[in-house]
């Protein structure tokens, strides 16, 4: 029977998304998203995926760690900005001259297993998928959940040509993300 640890846990009014491990006996099997909308104590709404657990990844960081703890005294309001902001000018709008207008440069931890660190791991890993005729392209944002220092969207788009669910988890500082983790799955997954 798999085992669910919680990493991070984020509440934002009738929404609560929690980012954790899946294990089974040969231990880490998935990382998973989970959000659920509950409106008068009872849960209305729940959307999770789970994406493999990846041992090797481009960035040297695991797909969940990094903190755990939200920062309280953070803006949430300005964590939803920064958050609903990049996501909109760089995945779905695809303007990546403003990456860094977003991102905190190459000081910018990436726990997406097929990335590296920093704007420039980003910008190489999105040409190299280019050059493979591998494209990414979010529709918008279903989905927006912040808290504190940390600011998650849900979106659909396209990878590679076939309908997909983006779960991205960013921790803001200063106005800008600092790191990010995701998952992301095939629509029918």
């Amino acid at each position: 029977m798999p085992v669910i640890d919680i990493y991070r846990t984020l509440t934002d009014g009738e929404y609560t998304v929690a980012h954790s491990v899946v294990s089974d006996q040969d231990g880490p099997a998935a990382v998973r998203f989970e959000l659920t909308r509950t409106v008068d104590g009872v849960v209305a709404e729940t959307y999770a995926n789970d994406e493999p657990w990846q041992a090797e990844t481009a960035n040297g960081h695991t797909q969940i760690d990094g903190p755990t703890t939200i920062d309280a005294a953070a803006d949430t309001v300005a964590t939803r900005q920064v958050v609903v902001s990049t996501v909109e000018d760089i995945l779905r709008d695809g303007k990546f001259e403003t990456l860094g207008d977003h991102l905190a440069g190459e000081d910018y931890i990436q726990h997406n297993p097929r990335f590296a660190d920093g704007i420039s791991g980003l910008a190489a890993a999105v040409t190299a998928l280019a050059e493979q005729g591998i494209t990414m392209s979010y529709k918008g944002i279903s989905q927006t959940v912040a808290e504190g220092d940390f600011g998650y969207t849900r979106s659909e788009g396209q990878f590679g040509g076939q309908p997909f669910i983006f779960h991205d988890l960013f921790r803001v500082i200063d106005g800008k993300c600092v790191e990010h983790w995701d998952v992301m799955v095939p629509a029918d997954a």
